[in-house]
């Protein structure tokens, strides 16, 4: 086991947005693995439809990473480009690109 902390977050487009949302995820997943140390992967990924996985989320946009630590996940969260994203994607009402998000955290500790 280790202090590595999992994270998900889910985002759901504004109408006609969907695809717009989607590149700014994938270049904020980019810069993340790029520039922080503490992460050991980020990946953008989409819902895909499956027999084999017959649910479906109205989140279709998933954010999965993994950071060291939680020390690592609060120094991306606090990280300028971050909180710039989250201010112009969710924040900003009116132009704005999401119309609803959540973010969990996990840990592979008991």
């Amino acid at each position: 086991m280790s202090d590595h902390v999992f994270v998900v977050s889910e985002w759901l487009a504004k109408e006609g947005c969907e695809k717009e949302l989607w590149q700014q995820v994938k270049k904020l997943m980019a810069l993340t693995s790029e520039k922080e140390k503490g992460c050991v992967r980020a990946h953008a990924t989409k819902q895909i439809s499956h027999p084999g996985a017959p649910g479906q989320s109205k989140y279709t946009i998933i954010l999965l990473q993994e950071y060291i630590d939680l020390r690592a996940f609060d120094i991306h969260c606090a990280s300028e480009y971050v909180a710039k994203a989250f201010k112009d994607l969710v924040e900003n009402t009116e132009t704005g690109l999401v119309a609803d998000w959540r973010c969990r955290l996990f840990s592979d500790n008991e």
